[in-house]
C-alpha cells in the first residue's frame, strides 16, 4: 500500500465512501490515500484552508465508514502510520506529491459548489450546511421528541465559529437543566460500543460510571423558518472537543431535567449517535470561495463555443 498510497483518482478525492457501496477495500484505499496526502500537506503546506478542510472531512468520513464496517482499528492505525512515513519520505517536490496536490485543487474547485451534505451513521444522519444563512451548520433531529442537536452559527460570532447546542420545542415550563453525558476518556480509554453489535443495532451511550456531563449555560428562544419556537441551550467549547474524541460508533446521552412547575418530574433522556460529526463539522467550516474562483470554475465548466 505505501508504494501506491498517493495514486489518487480525481473522482475519489472528495467522494463519499458510501458511493462505493460495501466495498471495504475501496474505502480502505480511500482512507489511506487521504491520510497520505494529508501528511504531505502537513510537511509541505500544499493546500488552502478550504482545501484542507475538505480533505479532512473526507478522511474522517472514510475512517468512520471503516469502523462501522468492523474494520480493525489497530490495523487502520498501523497502515496509516506507514503511509504517513512514506509521504514524508517522498519529499515536497516529488512528482507524485505535486500531481496529487494538483488533483486535489482541481477537484476542490468543483466541490465548492456543494453547499449541503448528509453524513449518515448507523441509525441517524448529521445534516451539514456551508451556507452562512443556515443557523444550524450541523444538525441531528430526534424524531420522537423533535429535539435538535448540533452546531449552530450565531450572528454575533465569527462565521467559522460553531457552537454546540440543543433546541427543545417551546414550552411554558421549559427544562430547568440540560446535560450531555459523554464518555470520559480519562476513565475509559477504549470506545464504549455497548449494544452496537446487537441485532437491532440499539444506540447505547456509555454508563454514568465512565461518563462525565457537560452542562449548558446560556439559553434563548428561537423561531425557525416555519414559525415553530424552541428553547435553545448552549454548551461550552469543551463539549465539542470531548465529542470529537469519541469513536464514530459511540453515542452520547442528552438529559433534560423538567421544570419544578412541571406536573411530570421524570427526566427526559435522548441518545444521539456520534457518527461522522467531525467530518460534518469540517465540511460546514469550508469557507465560501472568492468570486474569482467561482467565475473561473463556471468558465471551465461552460461548453466551448462552436467553431465557425
Amino acid at each position: 500500500m505505501p508504494g501506491r498510497a498517493l495514486t489518487l483518482l480525481a473522482i475519489a478525492v472528495f467522494a463519499a465512501p458510501s458511493a462505493f457501496g460495501d466495498n471495504s477495500a475501496q474505502v480502505e484505499r480511500m482512507f489511506l490515500e487521504r491520510t497520505a496526502i494529508a501528511a504531505a500537506d502537513k510537511y509541505c503546506n500544499l493546500f488552502t484552508e478550504g482545501e484542507r478542510l475538505a480533505l479532512r472531512s473526507g478522511l474522517y468520513q472514510a475512517e468512520g465508514e471503516l469502523l462501522r464496517a468492523n474494520y480493525d482499528p489497530a490495523k487502520m492505525e498501523r497502515l496509516a502510520n506507514e503511509v504517513r512515513t512514506h509521504a514524508k519520505a517522498l519529499g515536497c517536490d516529488h512528482p507524485s506529491v505535486l500531481e496529487v496536490a494538483g488533483t486535489i485543487r482541481s477537484s476542490y474547485r468543483q466541490f465548492t459548489k456543494t453547499n449541503a451534505l448528509d453524513y449518515p451513521a448507523s441509525n441517524s444522519t448529521w445534516s451539514a450546511s456551508r451556507s452562512e444563512h443556515d443557523v444550524w451548520a450541523v444538525m441531528q433531529v430526534d424524531k420522537a421528541s423533535d429535539v435538535i442537536f448540533g452546531l449552530r452559527r450565531e450572528d454575533n460570532e465569527k462565521p467559522d465559529k460553531l457552537t454546540l447546542a440543543v433546541a427543545i420545542p417551546w414550552s411554558s415550563k421549559p427544562s430547568s437543566a440540560v446535560q450531555l453525558y459523554i464518555r470520559d476518556v480519562a476513565k475509559m480509554r477504549d470506545p464504549w460500543l455497548g449494544q452496537i453489535f446487537a441485532t437491532n443495532a440499539a444506540i447505547a451511550p456509555a454508563p454514568r460510571s465512565i461518563s462525565r456531563p457537560e452542562w449548558t449555560g446560556r439559553v434563548k428562544e428561537w423561531e425557525d423558518n416555519v414559525g415553530d419556537w424552541y428553547h435553545v441551550y448552549y454548551f461550552a467549547p469543551s463539549a465539542v472537543e470531548r465529542l470529537e474524541l469519541l469513536d464514530p460508533r459511540e453515542a452520547v446521552l442528552l438529559e433534560l431535567t423538567p421544570s419544578p412547575l412541571a406536573k411530570d418530574k421524570t427526566a427526559v433522556k435522548i441518545p444521539f449517535e456520534v457518527g461522522d460529526i467531525r467530518a460534518a463539522r469540517a465540511f460546514a467550516m469550508i469557507p465560501k470561495p472568492p468570486v474569482s474562483t467561482i467565475v473561473a470554475a463556471a468558465a471551465a465548466a461552460a461548453p466551448a463555443a462552436p467553431a465557425h
